[in-house]
């Protein structure tokens, strides 16, 4: 197994082409909005690369509940924001959600002629190791970053997938706490502080908090 970490839509781009299974990572905070969401009773999550992507989507979803977000706020009129805090108090059981996220849903779009893609932050990191270890391809980790820039939280999160993914030491480079406090000096955390989402970082920074893995089925999010 080789495993690379890309950035953006032009790495994804990269690990399409060679047919990697790929990892999607938006620490803070898609990839982690879906596992809580599943966590709650989503049978169906799919990401969309625009507003436009997600109203075209309802034609195929009707009923489905609308999640969206643009600089963490929730986008008027929707349903729900891209909240794993918000996801978690609430009752999903059985619902189809289509989201529309700043950089994580836009990530996955690109990703989707990949044969493989999983969701994988902090919270799943356990699940999605031993998951792509169950398997023979090659592995590449997109880090899905802030407006086109790379961030610390994504950078760290795929750093510390393929630490798991190569070696059988479970010590990382830095721990939890550490972990932590570097990513609270990402651009993520202050725009989190700033819609008044900061517990939103606590449920981001929960190591395996969960052990469910979202696997892309055609348009969408499924657990298997």
């Amino acid at each position: 197994m080789q495993i690379k970490i890309e950035h953006g839509i032009e790495g994804a781009k990269l690990a399409v082409l060679r047919k990697d299974s790929i990892i999607i990572v938006d620490a803070i905070r898609a990839s982690t909005t879906y596992v809580n969401a599943f966590a709650s009773g989503a049978v169906r999550i799919v990401p969309c690369s625009s507003r436009e992507h997600l109203d075209k989507n309802m034609e195929n979803y009707p009923g489905a509940l609308k999640s969206g977000e643009r600089l963490c706020r929730k986008i008027e009129g929707y349903d729900l924001g891209s909240s794993p805090e918000e996801m978690s108090n609430a009752d999903l059981t059985g619902k189809t959600i289509l989201s529309s996220t700043t950089n994580g849903s836009k990530m996955v779009v690109a990703s989707s002629s990949s044969p493989l893609v999983v969701m994988g932050s902090f919270c799943n990191s356990n699940a999605v190791v031993k998951f792509m270890k169950e398997r023979t391809t090659n592995v590449s980790i997109i880090c899905s970053g802030r407006l086109g820039e790379e961030v610390i939280e994504d950078n760290l999160c795929a750093e510390y997938l393929k630490h798991n993914l190569n070696s059988t030491s479970k010590h990382f480079r830095l721990t939890p706490s550490e972990i932590s406090e570097e990513c609270r000096k990402s651009p993520s955390y202050g725009m989190l502080v700033s819609a008044g989402l900061e517990n939103d970082f606590n449920f981001c920074m929960k190591i395996d908090s969960h052990s469910i893995v979202p696997i892309l089925d055609n348009d969408g999010f499924i657990l298997l």
